[in-house]
């Protein structure tokens, strides 16, 4: 049962109210669908962010030679299990990757502007406010774009030739794509990722609360403002580390 239109708008709800819901009985019900999809997007940006310490990890270890980097590989492909290099079991992980990516791309769409004039008004507001997670917002948009036509020829690869995954083919790749390409490749994951992780901490309230307010801390030395400042620590050591790598394998290619 609705309330009736002469006593619904004959009261202004208080803060107090508004807070505690009272006027949620009139509101249309959204679609559980967006919760749905603002779930699937943050489980698969966790899994895809923490796969990029493992990734970084993995590729870094060609600074101590290939014959490591070797090894790693057939511990990917099964070899302490089945005695020989698997191949399924390579394009078996690959796929579950870019699976993850194609979700979490797809439920991302829906938060892209559809039109200049919103393009126009994110940038404009980003400008206004003066926001350290707005402009963070903001380099997520950008390199999500830009990850969007470099993922795919990263891991098509592998997709369609998981038996040749080995360092010389990654050192090979690395030089026909170019130290700019990849470098910037290199840079947008990232940031997309690290930054996506500190995003995952604010969405889903792990910070202490004010205890004025009662709401998110966003004063400083709080936890959210180191964690921010962590999170970009973390990325610069990234790119470092990953340029590193980049220039290993293109000095072999």
């Amino acid at each position: 049962m609705t309330t009736p239109e002469q006593i619904k708008f004959a009261h202004t709800p208080t803060s107090d109210e508004v807070i505690a819901g009272v006027t949620l009985k009139d509101a249309k019900r959204a679609s559980k669908w967006t919760a749905y999809f603002d779930v699937a997007q943050s489980v698969t940006g966790l899994l895809l962010g923490l796969f990029l310490f493992c990734h970084m990890a993995f590729t870094s270890s060609i600074q101590f030679g290939k014959d490591l980097f070797w090894n790693l590989i057939q511990c990917s492909g099964l070899t302490p299990i089945f005695g020989h290099e698997q191949v399924w079991a390579h394009f078996i992980f690959v796929a579950v990757i870019t699976v993850l990516v194609i979700i979490h791309a797809l439920c991302a769409l829906r938060r892209f502007p559809t039109s200049y004039k919103q393009l126009r008004d994110i940038f404009a507001h980003n400008k206004f406010v003066h926001h350290t997670d707005t402009r963070l917002w903001v380099i997520q948009f950008v390199t999500a774009i830009i990850l969007t036509a470099t993922v795919f020829p990263h891991v098509m690869g592998m997709l369609t030739a998981p038996s040749e995954i080995d360092p010389n083919l990654s050192s090979v790749h690395t030089y026909h794509m170019g130290l700019i390409w990849t470098f910037i490749f290199l840079v947008a994951t990232e940031l997309h990722g690290m930054i996506g992780l500190y995003r995952l901490a604010v969405k889903w309230d792990i910070f202490a609360k004010n205890p004025e307010t009662k709401i998110m801390d966003q004063r400083a030395g709080s936890d959210r403002t180191g964690l921010r400042k962590g999170m970009l620590i973390v990325a610069l050591l990234m790119i470092v580390g990953g340029s590193i790598t980049m220039w290993t394998n293109y000095s072999i290619g």
